[in-house]
């Protein structure tokens, strides 16, 4: 018999900056929205206000938070939680840098100030049990209907949390879906069994930027 779902976990990278249209490495500098970025929002607002949320979660840095209440204002009764644990991996030295040399840097591990692997996963897979199997499993409503989580954080966090969960056997992709590409405001979706295994459903989803998605940085249009 297949296990019910009892919750659905929306995960939303945040809308572009001017680092992601410069290249530059942000790591957890607390980089602003830019004006594509701030549109990217609203899109990605209204392709989900038809979700009734019940938990909403953020990164604490500016660009997660701004693409946060862009959701929340067409769901104003959800209070938006701000955690440090959903930041980015933090790139040491690298933080504010560009171009082959800092790629280089980051592709052989030479940087001792940069956040190792190891720990990045270690500290999205224990937001995830704390959060979203503890948590929010814990508390939602004993109506018998799935509940909908809000989490808006970044590209790195939000593909090594998914690959993690998949490469632990804690998760699995749905039919035709495949992990790739996690452009600024997609949005992925993991569904939770009573089980608490999940499966991903949606991975990078940026259908709901289509009229702005020409002039994306993520987006190779050539």
């Amino acid at each position: 018999m297949t296990s019910k779902t009892v919750a659905r976990v929306y995960l939303v990278r945040h809308g572009e900056t001017q680092a992601n249209r410069d290249g530059v490495i942000q790591g957890q500098q607390d980089t602003a929205l830019n004006e594509l970025g701030e549109e990217q929002a609203r899109l990605v607002g209204e392709a989900l206000k038809g979700v009734k949320f019940g938990y909403a979660f953020s990164s604490d840095l500016s660009r997660a938070v701004k693409t946060a209440e862009a959701i929340l204002a067409h769901h104003p009764e959800v209070k938006l939680v701000k955690q440090q644990e959903l930041r980015e991996r933090f790139m040491g030295d690298l933080e504010g840098t560009s171009g082959k040399w800092a790629k280089l840097v980051l592709a052989t591990g030479a940087d001792q100030s940069i956040e190792t692997s190891a720990a990045f996963s270690q500290r999205a897979m224990a937001w995830w049990k704390e959060r979203i199997l503890g948590h929010v499993l814990d508390t939602r409503p004993d109506d018998g209907e799935e509940v909908n989580v809000l989490v808006t954080s970044h590209g790195g966090w939000i593909t090594t949390l998914v690959r993690d969960l998949i490469g632990a056997r804690k998760a699995q992709c749905g039919e035709g879906v495949m992990v790739s590409g996690c452009f600024n405001a997609s949005v992925s979706v993991i569904e939770v069994k009573e089980n608490k295994k999940g499966v991903v459903v949606a991975y990078g989803d940026i259908q709901h930027l289509s009229d702005a998605l020409e002039f994306n940085a993520d987006v190779d249009t050539t």
